[in-house]
């Protein structure tokens, strides 16, 4: 439906549309990203950050979203078996759903069983390249391994994502000085 406000001669006729545009979740996703690239401070883009990984969230139905939160409750109540149990279930309903190995991989981290949070989070990033935390995660993992040229690169992957990334950007830092200390 369209107003048109009465034009008078000082005011030239004005069409506003009083339908609000909507965007879809993935135009949403576009949208906010593009806007993490360009965030001028690490303040915003920490805001738009966590918009961002909320639209990750959602990008499932609601059964992912019922057994993501099953798994994070089992979680904080130290329920690692429910968490894992939840999470599989998870990855096999929606095998390409990167936040459920997102998830996957941060409770196989924090088991330390690096085998399947690093084949975890490769699922991850290959499902959604722009998962800044993913590749992050994926990053400090392969560093812990010893694959420092590797991290270096995953942390580089991040950081074209989300410029202002905390992690990141020390750790990329750090490693480009090391790397660079052992070519000499």
């Amino acid at each position: 439906m369209f107003f048109i406000l009465a034009q008078t001669d000082a005011q030239p006729a004005i069409r506003l549309d009083s339908a609000p545009v909507r965007q879809s979740l993935d135009e949403r996703l576009e949208t906010r990203l593009a806007s993490l690239r360009d965030a001028e401070t690490p303040a915003e883009a920490d805001v738009i950050a966590e918009e961002v990984l909320s639209l990750w969230r959602q990008q499932a139905g609601p059964a992912a979203d019922l057994l993501l939160r099953r798994a994070a409750d089992a979680g904080e109540h130290g329920d690692r078996a429910t968490a894992l149990r939840a999470l599989d279930h998870l990855r096999r309903l929606e095998p390409d759903f990167a936040e459920g190995w997102v998830a996957s991989a941060r409770l196989a981290a924090a088991d330390e069983d690096w085998s399947f949070a690093l084949e975890a989070l490769n699922e991850a990033v290959a499902r959604e390249p722009r998962r800044f935390d993913a590749w992050v995660m994926l990053a400090q993992a392969l560093e812990r391994a010893g694959a420092r040229a590797a991290a270096l690169e995953a942390y580089e992957e991040a950081l074209a994502i989300h410029p202002h990334h905390h992690a990141a950007g020390p750790a990329r830092a750090r490693l480009t000085r090391d790397l660079a200390g052992r070519a000499l």
